[in-house]
């Protein structure tokens, strides 16, 4: 079972979904995560415009069963929101560099954490990870798209990375849809 499919699996019976977005939209595809997080609210947006969703604003929700939060390099500036919600899934989205070939995504075993590069955080993202699992009980889940360039001043996504990010979102709406049709 390839790495998304094992996430629709994980959330198939999800009540309540968070979704982090996290990076820097100035360092190329480590933005990736907010691109993703932006790229769902604009959808429900569209689709809900009874809710007050906006994409330039950090935290949305979508019914009582989603929150969508575009973290960007500051993901510890959300546990209070999250502690709050209390999702009972919590989806963290990243570009992570794991040697593999660009645009890869993997679904990142928590304790294999360590040996994954996430370089744009204040709090490494493992810490923020054993905090909220010590405040809230929720399954997180960390997903990692592979970056092709991680530039400094460069702003947009690589065209690989923003193909599969739109790939990626796709499937994530498909989730969200499930949940908010429960």
């Amino acid at each position: 079972m390839n790495h998304l499919n094992l996430l629709e699996e994980h959330l198939k019976n999800c009540k309540k979904l968070a979704v982090l977005g996290v990076g820097n939209t100035l360092r190329g595809d480590d933005g990736l995560g907010v691109f993703i997080v932006r790229s769902i609210v604009r959808h429900y947006m569209e689709r809900y415009p009874e809710e007050d969703l906006n994409i330039d604003r950090e935290v949305n929700k979508i019914s009582h069963k989603v929150v969508l939060i575009n973290c960007g390099t500051v993901p510890e500036n959300f546990t209070d929101i999250l502690k709050r919600e209390r999702p009972d899934k919590i989806v963290i989205i990243d570009s992570a560099v794991m040697g593999e070939k660009p645009g890869t995504v993997k679904l990142i075993d928590i304790g294999e954490i360590y040996n994954v590069g996430f370089s744009t955080h204040t709090l490494p993202l493992n810490v923020i990870v054993k905090y909220l699992m010590s405040y809230i009980d929720s399954e997180i889940f960390i997903v990692g798209m592979e970056p092709e360039n991680l530039d400094f001043g460069v702003e947009g996504l690589s065209e690989e990375i923003y193909r599969r990010s739109l790939e990626f979102t796709e499937i994530l709406i498909n989730i969200i849809h499930s949940i908010l049709e429960r």
